[in-house]
Formats: structure tokens, sequence, C-alpha cells
């Protein structure tokens, strides 16, 4: 690949039919073609069965995550980035005049976590063309779950009340099964009739998911009083400066290809819709989620293909 201006244009080429796929959902909550009842019931069908499909099709018979080390480091690595990301955004929080109570908790959340998986998967899947680097982008999301439950939620409900089991849920034990299969040797038994079905089911868990989040951030848009502060500084984090720590563990860290485009591409994200959930489900913040998410997702329109050109041709990353 070339790393002129043909490389900005391939990794738009990859991005932005991400972002019209959430427009198309936006249009269609508008048009009412998608009516916000039945957001939830689609959404369980995406999270609990067509993603759990995809997961197991990329990742049994991967030789990428053949081997328990190389998944335990990118585990460690989701775990960890997004804990650190925690930790800054609390830390300036009380800049912004966010105390807890007022959205400091909610606000170290939001901007912690990125949109790991459904944004992500279709931009790594158009630079990075077949199985290997989005089954690793799976093992790093697994310890980005673990560290939204253990870390995030418990962060708004107090350790006491965390409700860890929830960290049990369809995406991570379809990754941990798929893994097991994998170590035992048994990643070619799946018959190709079953995989065929595994494939076409998981295809259409993407573009579904990231038009309920077009329709989403539809329905959040102007419902909650402007703050310009966090406006302002969530995407400086998320985008600016958060970014610098994933880049660091690529120059440090003895990291295969496959996870270090992943880190690159996860470093780019805007921050995850997820959050504001996870604020309504549990005494969070809101209106601070739903700032995060809006101001992230619109800087990330212009942030999102420089950083991912800039650190594959910084980090050498070329395909």
């Amino acid at each position: 690949m070339d790393t002129g201006a043909l490389d900005l244009k391939t990794i738009l080429y990859a991005v932005l039919p991400v972002y019209l796929i959430m427009v198309t959902g936006a249009l269609a909550r508008r048009w009412r073609l998608l009516p916000s009842e039945v957001d939830a019931g689609l959404m369980r069908v995406s999270v609990q069965l067509l993603f759990p499909c995809l997961i197991v099709d990329r990742i049994v018979g991967n030789q990428a995550v053949m081997s328990p080390a190389p998944v335990l480091l990118a585990a460690g690595l989701g775990f960890s980035l997004v804990a650190i990301g925690m930790g800054l955004a609390y830390s300036t929080g009380p800049l912004l005049g966010l105390r807890i109570g007022s959205g400091r908790r909610t606000f170290a959340l939001s901007v912690g976590v990125q949109n790991y998986g459904f944004v992500a998967i279709p931009v790594i899947a158009s630079l990075f063309p077949g199985n290997q680097t989005v089954g690793v982008m799976f093992t790093f999301t697994l310890g980005v779950e673990l560290a939204v439950w253990l870390l995030g939620v418990s962060m708004l409900t107090g350790m006491s009340q965390a409700p860890w089991r929830a960290a049990l849920n369809a995406p991570v034990l379809s990754i941990v099964g798929s893994l097991l299969i994998n170590f035992a040797g048994a990643g070619d038994t799946i018959p190709t009739p079953i995989r065929t079905v595994l494939s076409q089911l998981g295809a259409c868990s993407v573009p579904l998911s990231v038009m309920l989040i077009g329709a989403s951030i539809h329905d959040l848009w102007g419902k909650e009083r402007f703050s310009w502060p966090v406006a302002l500084v969530s995407p400086v984090l998320r985008l600016g400066v958060i970014p610098l720590a994933f880049a660091a563990c690529i120059w440090v860290l003895p990291l295969s290809m496959e996870l270090k485009r992943v880190l690159v591409v996860q470093a780019a994200m805007p921050s995850a819709v997820f959050g504001i959930v996870l604020a309504r489900m549990y005494g969070g913040h809101a209106a601070t989620a739903v700032q995060v998410v809006l101001a992230t997702t619109l800087a990330s329109l212009l942030t999102t293909p420089w950083v991912i050109a800039l650190g594959i041709k910084w980090l050498h990353l070329e395909p």
C-alpha cells in the first residue's frame, strides 16, 4: 500500500460506509421505517444470536488465535487500555466541573470505552481482508467487555452492587467457547453447512447493529442540555490523548501484526453508544453520556480516517 494520498482514500472508503449505515438508520427512524418499539428486540437478536455466530465464524479455526499466550495478551491489553482511558477521564472530570453524582463517573465510563465492536469490525474487515485480524479483534474485545462490567459498571453502582454476572453475556461466552475449541485442536471440525449458516447469520449482525446505533443517535440529538466543556474535552481525550496509550503499546510490546492493526483501528473509534445504556440502567448521569457519545461521534467523522492512516504509516502496518 502506498503511504501517500492513496492511503487516506483507501481508509476513507473503509470508514465512510460505516457512517453512511448510521445515517441510514437515523433516516429510517425519521421516516418511521424503524420505530423505536422494535429496537430492543432487534438488538437482542443481534447481540445474542447474530453476533455470536459472527464470533464463532471468525475465531474457530483462525490460525492467529490458536494458542493461549497471544489471546491473553490481547485480552489483557483490551482490559488495561480501557482502564487507562477511564482513569484519565475520571481525573479530568473535576476540571470540567463534574463531581460524583453530577457526571464524573459517567464521563469516565463514556470516554474510556470506545465503540469497540460494531463500528470497528467493518473497518478492520475492509482494510485487512480475511478472518485473522477480525478474529484477533474479538480476543481484544474480550478484555474490553470485562473492563466495562468489572470496572465501568462497578464504578457507577459501587463494588458491592455491581452486576458482575452480566459480564458472562452471549458474546463473551461465544469468544471463550470458540477459543477453547481452537486450543483443543478442534478448529476444523465444524461441518461446511453449519459454517455457511454461521457466516450468513453473522454477516447480518454488523449492519443491523450500526443502523440501530444511528437510530439511537437520532433519538438523542438535541434531547439533553448542552455542555461545552464536556463536548469539547471528550473528543480530545477519546480521539487524541487516549490513542497515545495504544500507540505506546504498539511501539513497546512484542505484538503480532494483527493485534497492532486492531489497536490502531480501536484507538480511532469514538465513544460507545452502549455507555448511554449503562448510565441509564445503573444510576449514572445519562445526559453526560449522551454529550460524550454525540461529541466524539461527530468529531470522529474527521479524525478516524486520519488516525488510522497515520497509525498505519508511522507504525508500518501496511497490508
